[in-house]
């Protein structure tokens, strides 16, 4: 949407710059956040996992 309108001259040109700064500075930090939202998903379904592994192994030992 922002790149329509810089490319139609609706945005003045002092400010193209910088809602051009900030359209870069958003797609640069945009993909840390996504790629750490991601693996923070994927570190809560293994600690999940690990926590059911770990409860299943107690409960198959026998007592004495």
């Amino acid at each position: 949407m922002l790149a329509l309108l810089l490319a139609h001259g609706v945005v003045p040109d002092g400010h193209a710059s910088l809602a051009l700064s900030i359209l870069m500075l958003i797609g640069m930090i945009v993909p840390f956040v996504v790629f750490g939202l991601v693996c923070w998903i994927f570190w809560k379904a293994k600690a999940r996992e690990d926590e059911a592994k770990r409860n299943g192994e107690w409960q198959n030992v026998r007592s004495s």
